[in-house]
């Protein structure tokens, strides 16, 4: 009777299962990026706070497995508009709001109502990171169909 044995892999299987998660966070974020720049509720008037919806950190190794960061990058106008809130004048009396005939406005105070743009991507856009992972851990197996395992 032939013996059979087990070859095993473990390191090989952890690191591709750590390429793996890697790859699935990026394209999760990715789809989450583009969800909330197609699906904002505001006006894109000037582009700026729809161009600054991105990755901001690739998804990379951790002691806890993998991280990666999306959402927006140097806008500071940004936050407000996902989570709404009331602007005062800090060092003036007044706020001064453009009108669309070249005036001006002067208001105490101006409240913003909430357009989640970030939150609704991630909604969406979250529930499929464990198949992207998934999908890139099976794209990752060795040839010859073994499971590196």
């Amino acid at each position: 009777m032939a013996e059979k044995s087990l070859e095993w892999n473990g390191k090989a299987v952890t690191e591709r299962m750590r390429q793996a998660q890697i790859a699935g966070i990026n394209r999760t974020m990715g789809a989450s990026v583009q969800h909330a720049r197609d699906n904002h509720t505001w006006q894109n008037r000037t582009g700026v706070l729809e161009g600054g919806i991105d990755i901001v950190d690739y998804a990379a190794e951790t002691a806890e497995g993998a991280k990666g960061v999306w959402g927006v990058h140097d806008v500071r106008y940004a936050l407000i508009h996902e989570l709404g809130g009331t602007i005062e004048p800090v060092n003036a009396k007044a706020l001064a709001i453009p009108q669309p005939d070249g005036g001006v406005r002067l208001v105490k105070k101006v409240t913003i109502r909430a357009q989640p743009y970030l939150r609704p991507a991630a909604d969406a856009k979250y529930p499929s990171l464990a198949d992207n992972i998934r999908k890139a851990y099976e794209k990752s197996a060795p040839k010859g169909g073994g499971t590196g395992g």
